[in-house]
């Protein structure tokens, strides 16, 4: 069975502990004399990373994730998610409902590939004790790296944009927030997954 009839979700299990683009260089760029928005520049900021990772098919920082599926692939595990920093566990669940780790040894992770994937080693062979459904969960450390500094400057501008756009809009009183424009297209198509943008 090919990954591509293999049923797969991605849950976030650790969510990121700082934003990419702080306040302060929010606040800078907006050219802001006072500290009177902070709660509102802060949710913007948060919403806008949260924008260009569904817009990217990429998380910018580090999180984990749980990808799980139902079955070993007969090519390899093809995750939903990028960058890849690491592949921490690899679990199943057998028939009788008894969680195990896969050794580290049994894989290979291509962490540089686009999609990230994970390759069965030389040798070795996946369980074969694994329950119907969800049976396999692959924990994995997502993003760019713990900062802003390691994210690509691309990606800062487009939250800056984003960031931009939206407090424009709600100054100005907009209920309903502005649709994508090219600028802010044209600044994230390099870093856009085949079948995301």
């Amino acid at each position: 069975m090919k990954w591509s009839e293999i049923l797969c979700s991605a849950v976030l299990a650790t969510a990121p502990t700082v934003e990419p683009l702080s306040y302060a260089e929010a606040k800078t760029w907006l050219r802001l004399e006072n500290d009177n928005e902070e709660l509102l520049i802060a949710q913007l900021i948060a919403d806008a990373r949260q924008k260009v990772e569904q817009d990217t098919g990429r998380k910018l920082i580090t999180q984990a994730w749980d990808v799980c599926f139902d079955a070993f692939p007969d090519d390899a595990i093809y995750l939903p998610i990028e960058p890849l920093l690491s592949v921490t566990t690899l679990k199943v669940t057998s028939v009788a409902g008894v969680q195990s780790t896969v050794a580290s040894t049994v894989y290979q992770v291509d962490a540089a590939g686009s999609p990230p994937r994970i390759l069965l080693a030389d040798g070795q062979s996946w369980p074969a004790d694994i329950r119907l459904y969800q049976g396999i969960v692959a924990r994995v450390s997502i993003g760019y790296g713990p900062s802003g500094a390691s994210v690509p400057g691309l990606l800062i501008n487009a939250m800056r944009q984003l960031v931009s756009m939206w407090y424009v809009a709600s100054r100005a009183g907009q209920g309903v927030l502005p649709p994508r424009w090219a600028g802010y297209d044209a600044t994230i198509e390099p870093y856009c997954r085949a079948g995301v943008f």
